[in-house]
């Protein structure tokens, strides 16, 4: 990273961030469905803007470790 700052990821960089959890075709899938975090496109080149990835992250962030319920029918 030469020193700098990053402010943006790949989406390979992406998927490493989120140890391979989803695929760079996941990412693209969700991108043409307008899904998954906020992305920016420079030419062709994708790139996420981590100050969004961190909001969708938190956003999406499951903390509940109980099990779930099953609906009383």
């Amino acid at each position: 990273m030469n020193g700098k700052l990053q402010t943006y990821l790949t989406p390979g960089e992406l998927v490493a961030r989120w140890n391979g959890a989803v695929t760079k075709g996941t990412l693209a899938n969700w991108r043409s469905k307008g899904k998954g975090p906020a992305f920016q496109k420079f030419g062709s080149n994708v790139r996420y803007p981590i100050a969004k990835l961190e909001a969708y992250e938190a956003e999406h962030m499951n903390d509940n470790t109980e099990p779930a319920k099953e609906n009383a029918a």
